[in-house]
């Protein structure tokens, strides 16, 4: 029996079957079950370990690939890269950085400086698309890798349909957990980049002398095309990676 089948078992979740084989192979690459520059087993022997269609393997491995852990050659097949020890995550994706912390092995951290229900600013409004009187949830983070600052965050939320408790757990863990828990899930992002040098981010030791870091300024939205939260996250120059898959 493969690993696959031995070890993988559908989740009744909102993720689909190919995010989920994703996910699955995506540990068993950082495992190092298959080396850097080994090939893959083929679309049809996934397949038949995970007991789906090819058309699910391939969209998990384009997605595999979107985020730099293969290289698909067309005629050959798929290959690990060298990813490297650090902290890496692909720009075209929307997900949890204490997930892609973790599911590379160093373990995630959260530390809060500032969390609080007040109104918006102008900008805040703008982007929520809401009235400047319409309460907002605000939180600056400082996200850790073992026990080391790689980005800090400055957030806003809009909360008007959402319950106490679930403003509360943003103050204690992932902030899209906690809504992917009441049905909100940001399906997409829209974001700038910019190099940013300030002495106004960041605080504390891990905060680089430097005070370079990597803006990435987004907002969030459901899948009905409203916004859900704005914000920007500056990530500390040298120390978070980020892949760009090029298309052909």
């Amino acid at each position: 029996m493969s690993i696959a089948k031995r070890e993988f078992k559908v989740e009744k979740s909102k993720s689909s079957l190919s995010i989920q084989i994703r996910d699955h192979m995506r540990g068993r690459i950082l495992a190092q079950e298959w080396l850097p520059g080994a090939k893959i087993p083929s679309e049809f022997q996934l397949a038949s370990d995970y007991e789906v269609s090819r058309v699910t393997i391939r969209t998990a491995l384009r997605a595999l690939e979107a985020q730099g852990l293969i290289d698909i050659r067309h005629g050959s097949g798929a290959y690990t890269t060298n990813f490297g020890g650090g902290i890496r995550a692909g720009l075209q994706e929307l997900r949890s950085i204490s997930e892609t912390i973790r599911e590379l092995g160093f373990v995630p951290g959260v530390v809060i400086r500032a969390s609080e229900v007040r109104l918006p600013t102008q900008a805040e409004a703008d982007a929520l698309r809401i009235p400047p009187d319409q309460s907002i949830f605000y939180m600056e983070r400082a996200i850790t890798a073992n026990g080391k600052v790689v980005a800090f965050s400055y957030d806003t939320v809009k909360i008007n349909d959402l319950s106490q408790s679930v403003i509360k757990k943003f103050s204690t863990g992932s902030v899209f957990k906690a809504l992917e828990a009441v049905g909100k899930h940001p399906v997409r992002a829209v974001s700038e980049i910019h190099a940013v040098k300030s002495e106004l981010i960041g605080w504390g030791p891990s905060k680089p002398k430097s005070n370079l870091y990597l803006q990435l300024k987004q907002t969030h939205f459901l899948r009905d095309g409203f916004p859900l939260m704005t914000g920007s996250t500056y990530f500390v120059e040298g120390r978070f990676q980020f892949i760009i898959h090029r298309t052909v």
